[in-house]
């Protein structure tokens, strides 16, 4: 199992997190999000997977534990960005700032609402 570890910023501060990668049948992987924070550990507890499956990150959220969907999002961009894949949360589209060199050649699909 490959573990990588990641930076991302939430309300303001700076954080870490350590993502485990584990390949799954049919060339999937699942990535296991452990953020290095006790109490953000906890708000992303039982919705810490994300999916990848042909060439693109699925980022399920609980519309109703907003919180925690902003979280994981913000991981979820900053792991996109890392692995330089795209990032979907439903039908959005999760894509790094334009600032992010490049972003455009491994980020080609303009049809999805980006956010």
């Amino acid at each position: 199992m490959k573990k990588i570890d990641i930076e991302f910023e939430y309300k303001g501060h700076q954080y870490d997190a350590a993502i485990r990668i584990k390949n799954k049948a049919e060339g999937k992987k699942e990535y296991r999000i452990t953020v290095l924070d006790w109490e953000l550990e906890r708000l992303l507890y039982g919705n810490q997977i994300i999916q990848e499956a042909d060439g693109a990150l699925q980022a399920n959220v609980l519309l109703e534990k907003k919180e925690q969907t902003e979280l994981k999002l913000i991981i979820a961009g900053r792991l996109s960005s890392y692995l330089k894949i795209p990032c979907f949360a439903g039908d959005l589209c999760i894509v790094p700032s334009p600032q992010e060199e490049g972003w455009e050649e491994w980020h080609p699909i303009s049809r999805h609402k980006i956010i």
